[in-house]
């Protein structure tokens, strides 16, 4: 059975929740039309945008972070934030190349380029990420939220006083979860 519009949509929406990106954004996630439409924050919104239920899934899914406009000059015409859009573009980026086969499913790459668009009716700006995906599980396949973090540690014979930091006494490994915490 292939996984429906709202389901993907679901998906990434839990895989942005759990980013370093999110953090890093004054705002909250949203899907598509669900975003207040009084925001001045830098939220992201995850849209569906479009699918074929193939035995591998094939789509395209937006998301848009919104970049409230700035007035340099203090003269009430409101402008692009160029270096925060940059920043937030440079965090999109490297939130995509971590999505790895590792959390999910799902294989990704960008569509198109992460750029910034100008929206004149709320003056402000959004970074567009068009995340292109193929999805090779079937619709019940579990996201691994939150990610875990892999530290490789070694020990050899060689080290003084080394003790493994990851193993408690019963040598069991010690799996280490990001705690996520907004900004």
């Amino acid at each position: 059975m292939a996984k429906t519009s709202k389901k993907i949509e679901g998906d990434i929406y839990r895989l942005l929740r759990d980013s370093t990106l999110f953090t890093m954004i004054s705002g909250n996630v949203y899907r598509e039309r669900m975003r207040p439409k009084d925001s001045v924050l830098e939220d992201a919104i995850v849209i569906f945008t479009t699918g074929l239920p193939t035995q591998i899934q094939t789509g395209v899914v937006t998301i848009n972070i919104y970049v409230p406009a700035n007035d340099p000059y203090e003269d009430g015409t409101l402008t692009e934030d160029g270096q925060r859009c940059e920043e937030i573009e440079a965090l999109a980026q490297a939130w995509v190349d971590s999505l790895t086969a590792e959390v999910s499913c799902y294989q990704f790459e960008l569509s198109q380029t992460i750029h910034t668009t100008w929206n004149p009716d709320i003056n402000q700006s959004f970074v567009v990420v068009k995340l292109a995906y193929r999805y090779f599980g079937d619709d019940n396949e579990p996201l691994m939220t939150p990610q875990q973090a892999m530290i490789d540690a070694t020990d050899t014979d060689t080290d003084r006083g080394y003790l493994p930091l990851l193993e408690t006494e019963d040598g069991d490994e010690i799996i280490i979860q990001p705690v996520i915490e907004k900004k």
